[in-house]
């Protein structure tokens, strides 16, 4: 948006034979007492479930004035799947609340949601009183307390109800099992591998998240929460066919309308831009919007800040607000009025207006009632409780002060303590407190300082009647404009060049870059911290997805994600301090230093720190998904040879765990090996298409030996870097996840096998001088 704008019950399976049948235990709900707590070294002592009175038969159901108040039963137990029904008798249209326990411990909580026919047909009506659990429920922590709980039960086959539990959460009452459950008995060796599945899938997934949550979280003296600056970045809700739109320009038409046609003036002119993961997207999409979001909280962006057409009384464009309301997005976004007269400017004729804006004081009530709705949703950006709000061009308020004490008056009225009122900084308007604003936004390209540079740029097509300017400088200017006296909100942008819309007659910013904007914005970041309080640590960006004139964090053909990653590192402590020196002359000093030679120590610092989170990212076993298994091998198929004695295979993770920390390792057959490192062997040509193969070779006892193919090869060039090793090492790298569902039980040493190019049979061993116990 610029000067120029166009807007634009799953069935349960019957058991009703059975619990006709049935005596009263399974309808009656028992009383015990409360589990005691469990620590994973205490001995297992789950106490008995009492039988149900036996005067309540299955036709009590019917008769719901009887008691007990309780009834339901649970009928499966298999697999870790558990399932059963529950109602009150009080109220059987209530959902009933259950807490389940297994050994004891409280494994989740969970409720009645599904249709039971057979309950149904019994109590004369349509409730909802199924349950199921699945071992989903079963958090890691919970699977190893529960394994080491049934490791202590001695008899080797136990029946359930010294297994499971379930109790009617807020009471004293426990469901029982069903007449066929109740008898029958569980094999303990049965249940354990489920649990060590959950254990080893999961630990490996909480590791990756700590060891992240680490590396971001390194404190640093602008790194704690009370530094966190939020960028927001502004969103045009314009990318989908709506009527007026279909009216004024013709079916179908949306903002990639202009997009699509853009031409290139000059060599170097990046035109037409072409969306690169989302494509020509059509926001009617609800998972459009979704990913839009997921992305950008991946790098670091805080919440959108949508445009607001709203023309006296008439709303357009809404839909993806609406949509974020109504769906509870995770993200936060607030509201800029886009208050202007909505005419077809692009093309020339600023006269012809399709939607006006009045401005009269009827109007402007209507408008902030309007608002009201959004205001109240939870991710509504708010400062000290004042929702944020930024008005385009607040100078075309009939009376800007008046209009906007009345919409604090309207806004308090509606139960918030005040409003924020942010005046965007465009057209020349620089003074927010003259209109009643609470602080300023800036908008580039508005307000600006750039050198023109039509005459140096080559090969310009002489028809080109627009304006190009010199992006850098422009970046030089804005870290130089000094501190206002009011509260301002800076704000960056990517690119611009509007072009597409306005043909020989836009305005392009030249020479933009992802490393320029990054200079940018680390230096409005840092001025953030400084200069706002902690709730009003805001900086915008112009823009999320302004696609028609050139200003888009979302990724394109050219940049990909680099503007995103950008933002990231941005939000970096180094970028904070490097950002106050880029534009420095390195002859100048700072105490005793010259500025060059601070970039050049802090430069070396950002380059060790991105090297060992290059190293730690080594040991977060991500493996890839495509699993290997391990296979027992056939002396007739390899011939092994022993390679030289200073050769290695270093693991750098194991199952997500530092390889360097391990010298033996124990797993299960149910898990998946997961290992990623490198392999030391100057004699060998690593060659990107080498076979490689992770061998198990059996010891103590254990003749046995396994081979699985490594299916993904990695450069390492730090690793050659490292120890001066010549290109043929440059592929040492690999990732492999074994499937050890063949092998058999044993002790067993990991080796790398390196095929011989030109040999059919024979590899060359090498070790990684770790051992794995296969339990």
């Amino acid at each position: 948006m610029d000067d120029n704008l166009q807007p634009e019950a799953s069935k349960a399976p019957s058991t009703f034979n059975e619990m006709a049948s049935a005596p009263a235990a399974n309808i009656g709900v028992s009383k015990k007492p409360k589990p005691p707590h469990q620590e994973p070294e205490t001995q297992v002592s789950i106490p008995p479930i009492t039988k149900a009175s036996v005067d309540s038969p299955m036709q009590n159901l019917k008769d719901l004035n009887a008691a007990p108040e309780w009834r339901g039963c649970i009928d499966m137990f298999a697999d870790w799947q558990i399932r059963g029904w529950a109602l009150s008798t009080i109220n059987v249209m209530r959902s009933v609340d259950l807490e389940i326990y297994i050994c004891g411990i409280l494994v989740t909580t969970s409720s009645t949601r599904y249709s039971r026919v057979d309950i149904d047909q019994i109590v004369g009506l349509p409730i909802k009183s199924g349950f199921q659990i699945s071992p989903q429920a079963i958090g890691t922590e919970c699977a190893a307390l529960i394994f080491d709980a049934l490791k202590k039960i001695d008899n080797k086959k136990q029946t359930i109800d010294k297994i499971l539990s379930i109790k009617i959460k807020g009471s004293d009452s426990y469901l029982p099992f069903s007449s066929r459950l109740r008898n029958e008995k569980v094999d303990i060796s049965t249940l354990m591998p489920a649990l060590d599945k959950i254990i080893g899938v999961r630990v490996r997934n909480e590791y990756i998240s700590i060891r992240d949550s680490l590396i971001d979280g390194i404190e640093s003296p602008l790194n704690s929460r009370a530094d966190l600056v939020k960028p927001i970045a502004f969103y045009l809700p314009q990318f989908h066919p709506f009527p007026e739109n279909n009216e004024w320009w013709g079916d179908g038409f949306t903002e990639w309308t202009n997009v699509t046609a853009a031409k290139s003036y000059w060599p170097e002119h990046y035109q037409p831009h072409v969306p690169a993961d989302f494509g020509y997207y059509d926001l009617r999409v609800e998972d459009v919007q979704r990913k839009q979001i997921d992305l950008a909280k991946k790098f670091g962006i805080q919440g959108f800040c949508y445009y607001y057409y709203w023309f006296s009384g008439k709303n357009l464009m809404t839909m993806p607000i609406d949509r974020h309301v109504e769906k509870d997005f995770e993200f936060d976004f607030c509201l800029c009025w886009a208050n202007e007269n909505w005419s077809r400017r692009w093309d020339g004729s600023e006269n012809d207006v399709l939607m006006a804006q009045r401005h009269i004081e009827e109007d402007d009530v209507s408008f902030i009632n309007s608002c009201i709705k959004y205001f109240k949703s939870s991710r509504y950006i708010t400062i000290d409780g004042a929702p944020l709000l930024l008005v385009y061009r607040v100078s075309l308020l009939q009376n800007p002060s008046e209009t906007i004490a009345r919409w604090r008056a309207i806004v308090k009225e509606a139960g918030f303590p005040d409003l924020h009122v942010s005046m965007v900084e465009s057209f020349g308007l620089n003074d927010p407190h003259a209109y009643g604003c609470d602080s300023g936004c800036q908008f580039p390209p508005h307000g600006v300082v750039a050198p023109e540079i039509n005459s140096s740029t080559k090969q310009l097509d002489p028809s080109f009647r627009g304006r190009i300017y010199d992006y850098q400088e422009v970046v030089r200017t804005e870290i130089a404009r000094p501190k206002p006296s009011y509260t301002q909100f800076r704000c960056a942008m990517p690119s611009w060049d509007n072009t597409s819309r306005k043909g020989l007659d836009g305005n392009v910013f030249a020479k933009s870059s992802p490393e320029l904007f990054e200079t940018w914005l680390s230096y409005l970041i840092n001025q953030a911290r400084e200069n706002l309080p902690v709730e009003q640590r805001f900086v915008f960006i112009n823009a999320w997805n302004e696609w028609a004139e050139g200003a888009h964090l979302e990724p394109d053909s050219k940049n990909g994600q680099k503007f995103l990653q950008a933002v990231r590192r941005a939000l970096s402590f180094d970028r904070g301090v490097m950002s106050a020196l880029d534009l420095t002359a390195d002859t100048e000093t700072v105490g005793r230093l010259k500025v060059g030679e601070l970039k050049a120590f802090i430069e070396k610092i950002v380059n060790a720190n991105h090297q060992l989170q290059k190293l730690m990212k080594n040991y977060d076993g991500a493996i890839p998904d495509r699993a290997s298994p391990f296979v027992a091998i056939n002396s007739q198929w390899v011939c092994v040879e022993q390679g030289n004695v200073n050769d290695r295979a270093w693991l750098d993770s194991i199952n997500g765990r530092p390889g360097h920390e391990s010298r033996q390792i124990v797993m299960s057959r149910e898990q998946s090996l997961s290992l990623r490192g490198w392999i030391h062997a100057p004699d060998a040509s690593l060659t990107q298409a080498l076979p490689i193969f992770i061998c198990l070779e059996g010891i103590e006892g254990t003749s046995a030996k396994y081979m699985a193919g490594v299916y993904d090869r990695e450069a390492r060039p730090d690793i050659v870097g490292a120890l001066n090793l010549g290109e043929n090492s440059l592929w040492c790298g690999f990732a492999m996840k074994g499937d050890l569902v063949g092998v058999a039980p044993g002790r067993y040493r990991i080796t790398a096998l390196l095929a011989i190019p030109g040999e059919l049979k024979s590899v060359v061993r090498v070790d990684a001088f770790i051992e794995l116990l296969v339990a």
